[in-house]
């Protein structure tokens, strides 16, 4: 399971984070790949500060309704407030592995950097199909982390921090074997597509920027690196901005599935 925290300094990051550039790239990409219609009924799991429920609110409008649970309560207030003057969204917290809903409830589900997190995937992959009517979508946005290239003059100490931070999920290249794992449960894949991030700049309108600052507590929690090589770390990035050297690539990817019933077909 994940050892990263989400109290009061992770979630300011989260929400940082996701009004960074490159999340509004990847919120785009997951909105579309959702393609949701007025009236419709959707489940966010895993929507932190509600930057993504807030969005599809918009999409479904007044006739439809937007769910969202997250394990933080923190998270979930943030989500609350951030939605509050669209009384068609609930937010709760929830766990993806035991849904606080009935079955067939919603017409798309989706999460974002989740499922890679969820310590026994088959039993939250059961309980997306069970909430989701035939013919209904999922979407799973998740990072194949192997896919990381982040430039140091370092490479050693960059070698031990992302193969450290590689253990943050128990399935930390999720989207090389989603598709496979979602089959068992009704649940058909339609297509795979790539979500890329590339920042050649550090500042703060930047995922990677905002990366940084989360994995540094999380290799220090595991005693990879000391205190000191960790700043020495963080700090070169701005050294490596001033050289005109500064480098960061990962690859995620949005599965698009769909859940099979007797009057629904693969689109």
């Amino acid at each position: 399971m994940s050892t990263l925290t989400f109290g009061d300094d992770m979630a300011r990051m989260q929400r940082a984070l996701a009004q960074c550039h490159d999340m509004v790239v990847r919120r785009s990409a997951v909105l579309e790949a959702l393609r949701l219609c007025t009236g419709e009924r959707v489940l966010e799991v895993g929507c932190g500060g509600g930057s993504y429920a807030y969005e599809t609110a918009q999409c479904v409008g007044a006739t439809g309704r937007v769910c969202a649970v997250d394990l933080s309560a923190d998270q979930i207030a943030a989500a609350k407030t951030r939605c509050g003057e669209l009384p068609w969204v609930e937010c709760q917290v929830g766990d993806v592995a035991k849904l606080p809903y009935g079955d067939v409830e919603f017409d798309a589900l989706y999460g974002v950097q989740v499922f890679e997190y969820v310590p026994n995937l088959d039993q939250a992959l059961r309980e997306v199909q069970r909430v989701v009517r035939p013919g209904g979508r999922v979407v799973i946005l998740a990072t194949n982390w192997s896919s990381v290239v982040w430039h140091s003059d370092q490479p050693v100490r960059m070698k031990r921090v992302l193969t450290t931070f590689a253990a943050h999920a128990p399935y930390a290249d999720l989207p090389a074997i989603l598709p496979a794992r979602l089959r068992p449960f009704g649940l058909t894949t339609i297509r795979q597509t790539p979500v890329p991030v590339l920042n050649t700049s550090y500042h703060t309108n930047s995922f990677s920027y905002w990366l940084a600052r989360m994995i540094r507590p999380f290799v220090l929690g595991k005693q990879a690196l000391t205190a000191e090589e960790a700043d020495a770390w963080l700090n070169e990035f701005e050294e490596l901005e001033r050289k005109g050297g500064y480098f960061f690539s990962s690859m995620p990817i949005i599965t698009e599935a769909i859940k099979l019933g007797a009057n629904s077909r693969a689109l």
